[in-house]
């Protein structure tokens, strides 16, 4: 982390819950960083500084798609299906009659944070994405999910033009 500050890391009480938020500010750079270190299975510079066991545990899917809770976490008609694993939001391949999707998303996963804060790893294409949004100076600036699944698709459409599965 080159731009990581102590000072602006913060825990903040929640009304329903008994356990705080926990923001974590961190700059673009580190939080592809971040991507980079988890696409790499936690080896940085030739140096294993996160487990791998822990690295592929995290990303991978333990509660599918169709059982997310609250369901509201399940739009109807969104064209993604993000599972979730451990600290991450693992793509949940929906199976087809004869097969399971093969294709960009296959593997991918993705950290998914307030506002708009996304690092998503495509492993079948060696990419790691991260998008970050300024919401401290402007809380309309806010980008959804379903505004960072468009921004995705055209993030892939444009690496894959004319050359994918």
């Amino acid at each position: 982390m080159q731009d990581f500050d102590r000072a602006l890391q913060k825990k903040i009480p929640t009304k329903d819950s008994i356990h705080p938020e926990y923001t974590m500010y961190l700059s673009t750079r580190d939080i592809a960083r971040l991507g980079v270190l988890m696409s790499r299975s936690g080896r940085w510079n030739d140096k294993q500084v996160v487990p791998a066991d822990w690295c592929r545990y995290i990303t991978t899917l333990i509660t599918p798609f169709q059982d997310i809770n609250p369901t509201g976490l399940r739009v109807p008609g969104r064209p993604d299906r993000w599972g979730y694993g451990v600290l991450w939001w693992v793509w949940d391949a929906p199976v087809f009659p004869g097969g399971v999707y093969d294709g960009p998303l296959q593997a991918a996963y993705s950290a998914m944070g307030s506002g708009g804060q996304f690092i998503t790893v495509l492993p079948q294409d060696d990419i790691v994405i991260a998008h970050k949004v300024d919401i401290d100076k402007d809380s309309r600036k806010s980008v959804s999910a379903m505004d960072y699944d468009a921004i995705l698709a055209m993030v892939i459409d444009s690496k894959c033009a004319g050359d994918c599965k």
